[in-house]
């Protein structure tokens, strides 16, 4: 990083009788990554505005190469080098990739579209931005993690000095975002300044040099990457971390699974998965039980075989359920053994985005809600509005389309998906990835409501401070086997230096 790009200094804003910004301060240097966080409604976006020449601000400077600046129009920023990619893409599907980057802008000969001089320059410019695409594909047969890239190309076809990304990982899958991270690393060692909007914690630790955290309409702290998840949760709530989870149960009930020296046989072997080789565990009614390990531990893996998802095999070992042995393998087996099962990936795999909040939630209910094989609209609609209300969905529309909703309200729809079956065991897979903190406490008052009323609950997340406060244990995994299990209350530094130990024995 070097001197100050941008420099921000005591701007307010208002909207009638709204103060969205009060007297912020903001700041950016050259290929500096400045994460900005904050819940909806903490001032993040106007903020943007401001920046982008979107917003006019009542009061207050910016400063670009230490020179007041003052901006009429997104067009007036543009031109000095402030580029913003908002989290809906303006990009033109219908057209290839070479149109898109040169859309406004198109070179002509002779008054005539230079279709190859564009796709030309279009090549260089991905190449520019560390995008391998080829400027001929059209924009609607590309991935979202793909035309996230080219938003950037596009970006940066201007020369943008500065970048301002809005919930860039919102739509991608966890090997886009591991691409685009490393496409944002090569702009910053470029000397491009990026803004970088998320609500996502576990993002901070990768890519951030600096963290700014915004409540209210005002700045409430800057905080190195290494600062303690705790630490940044307080500032954005505004009340200390451990609030965030509710109560332990005094005792808990019946045990409903054990697994002893289980191991998994898929039935075909995938590249990259790590079957579960060696697994001893339990889960009780009322009781919460988390899975944690370095990266390839096996957690995912774990939960996916339980449920029978994404790959079907055979048990060995022990695989008890209720107190009796069960024969898991496939979905149909763990659904009828009193499973439900929340992927990590909603958007891809565990909702239809498309549909709607109505068709989602009774989804895996369908025998409840089609007593002839035709389904009944009464049956429907006393589903659809038990999930709307018990999970708090909003708004509260059975006909809007699950794409439009937030991460938050996406994500409580697929608990409803899943727990509308009654089930007695539930696997959840990073339950509050992709969601605010408020959401995420939400969430959490929630599983410990579903096991007061004796639901059982295994949930694996790469977020420690999660585990800890709303686990009454934690099991540690490494390469598909359990290693060590840990009470309630462990501290951070214990659980990562046995994962860690146990990882160099290896």
């Amino acid at each position: 990083m070097s001197a100050r790009l941008l420099e921000v200094r005591g701007v307010h804003k208002r909207f009638g009788g709204v103060h969205a910004l009060k007297g912020v301060d903001f700041d950016l240097a050259a290929g500096e990554v400045h994460v900005l966080l904050g819940e909806n409604g903490a001032g993040k976006s106007t903020l943007m505005g401001v920046l982008s020449g979107a917003v006019s601000p009542d009061e207050g400077t910016i400063r670009l190469d230490g020179a007041d600046v003052s901006f009429q129009s997104p067009r007036d920023a543009h031109a000095a080098g402030i580029a913003m990619i908002p989290q809906e893409l303006d990009l033109v599907p219908g057209l290839d990739i070479a149109a898109n980057l040169f859309l406004g802008n198109e070179i002509t000969r002779h008054g005539v579209l230079a279709t190859r001089d564009m796709r030309r320059d279009a090549q260089a410019l991905l190449a520019r931005a560390g995008v391998s695409l080829d400027a001929t594909l059209p924009v609607s047969s590309l991935r979202m993690g793909e035309r996230q890239l080219v938003a950037i190309a596009k970006a940066l076809s201007a020369n943008a000095r500065i970048l301002i990304m809005d919930e860039p990982t919102a739509a991608l899958s966890a090997l886009e975002a591991d691409h685009l991270f490393g496409v944002i690393k090569e702009l910053s060692e470029r000397g491009v300044g990026i803004v970088y909007i998320s609500h996502r914690l576990e993002e901070v630790t990768r890519i951030a040099h600096r963290v700014t955290v915004m409540r209210d309409g005002a700045v409430v702290g800057t905080a190195g990457p290494d600062a303690p998840q705790a630490t940044l949760v307080e500032l954005l709530v505004g009340r200390p971390f451990a609030d965030l989870f509710p109560p332990r149960a005094d005792k808990v009930g019946d045990l409903i699974l054990r697994l002893d020296h289980a191991a998994f046989d898929p039935a075909i072997p995938r590249a990259g998965w790590q079957a579960p080789r060696d697994v001893s565990l339990t889960v009780h009614r009322g009781e919460i039980v988390g899975l944690t390990g370095l990266m390839g531990a096996g957690r995912t893996e774990l939960l996916s075989a339980l449920y029978g998802f994404g790959a079907n095999g055979r048990w060995r070992g022990t695989v008890d359920m209720h107190g009796k042995p069960v024969r898991l393998g496939d979905i149909h087996a763990a659904r009828h053994a009193g499973i439900a099962f929340v992927t990590d990936d909603r958007r891809g795999a565990g909702l239809v985005l498309h549909q709607t909040v109505a068709q989602n939630a009774v989804m895996s209910t369908l025998r409840k809600v089609t007593p002839f094989g035709l389904v009944s609209r009464a049956l429907e609609r006393r589903q659809v509005v038990r999930a709307l209300n018990e999970y708090d969905v909003r708004p509260r529309l059975p006909d809007a389309k699950v794409v439009n909703l937030s991460g938050g309200n996406q994500q409580k729809v697929v608990f409803a998906k899943e727990l509308l079956n009654d089930p007695s065991l539930l696997l959840l897979d990073e339950p509050t990835r992709g969601v605010d903190v408020g959401a995420k406490a939400e969430i959490y008052r929630r599983l410990r409501g579903l096991a007061a009323d004796g639901l059982g609950v295994l949930v694996a997340s790469s977020e420690l401070p999660e585990l800890i406060g709303l686990c009454d244990r934690i099991v540690a995994m490494r390469r598909g086997r359990t290693i060590h299990e840990f009470g309630p209350n462990p501290s951070e530094d214990e659980v990562r230096r046995i994962s860690e130990q146990e990882e160099l024995a290896a």
